[in-house]
């Protein structure tokens, strides 16, 4: 049977249908960002974050559409300076003419393909429910004090996550927030959790948390939004299968920085 060629279009409607872009919060800039909507696809890659180091990691892989969960233009750019980050990653995008699809905060809300969602299975947590647009909850395979939780979850997910608040409590109920979500302790707190793990912990938010007994565990933003990327390049294989089209979707190696 003759193989079907895949638009950026059509992986551009897949997105919408598991993760709405209109769902979008309105600081958001999700969507296409570079290429065309009609250009043919000949492979996908998925990242978190867009760098030099991708695009070149795209084009070794003979993909050229990217998939970033973060925006690589997200404010207005006042010059295309290529001593700068961004109309750098811009030029190699284009010099190689990759294209760039973005899906944001329209991802954290999916039901099926969340950062959170994610992570409370990388956890083995039982009992999984929707607790909130990004946050999720689960139920720990046995009740572990504050200490004991920061070191499952920093086997989990390869990183020395931080604990804020005392190390006593004892948790049964943890609250999942991939990336920066510290300001959700109270709707955690509200939907039973003990203890709520995401990306980044705001200061503020720590000392406020601490005044309930809450304990925030900080796991770092990329390693709490990395196990996202696999489950969606599963996903859209199976798309990709199902219109026959020979086109391979790949997860980024790259990590653009290391957390110690």
């Amino acid at each position: 049977m003759k193989q079907q060629p895949l638009t950026v279009q059509a992986v551009h409607d897949w997105l919408d249908g598991i993760a709405p872009f209109d769902t979008q919060e309105e600081f958001d800039n999700s969507g296409l960002q570079v290429g065309l909507l009609s250009q043919q696809v000949t492979g996908i890659l998925l990242c978190l974050d867009v760098t030099e180091e991708v695009v070149q990691e795209a084009a070794q892989l003979g993909a050229n559409l990217i998939i970033a969960h973060h925006p690589l233009l997200f404010v207005p750019q006042r010059d295309l300076n290529l001593a700068r980050h961004t109309p750098q990653v811009l030029a190699a995008l284009l010099r190689r003419d990759i294209a760039l699809l973005a899906a944001h905060t329209n991802l954290d809300k999916s039901a099926q393909y969340s950062a959170s969602l994610a992570v409370c299975h990388l956890l083995g947590l039982r009992d999984i429910r929707r607790a909130g647009d990004y946050l999720f909850l689960g139920e720990l395979e046995r009740p572990l004090e504050g200490e004991g939780l920061r070191l499952l979850i920093s086997q989990a997910l390869a990183v020395p996550a931080r604990l804020y608040g005392g190390s006593g409590q004892r948790v049964s109920t943890l609250a999942v927030a991939g990336g920066a979500y510290s300001e959700g302790f109270q709707e955690a707190i509200g939907a039973g959790a003990q203890a709520l793990l995401t990306g980044e912990v705001r200061h503020h938010h720590a000392v406020e948390a601490a005044q309930t007994g809450m304990l925030l565990v900080d796991g770092g933003h990329f390693a709490t939004e990395q196990p996202m990327l696999e489950p969606l390049a599963l996903g859209l294989q199976s798309m990709a299968n199902g219109l026959q089209c020979s086109v391979r979707v790949h997860v980024s190696r790259v990590q653009p920085y290391r957390l110690q």
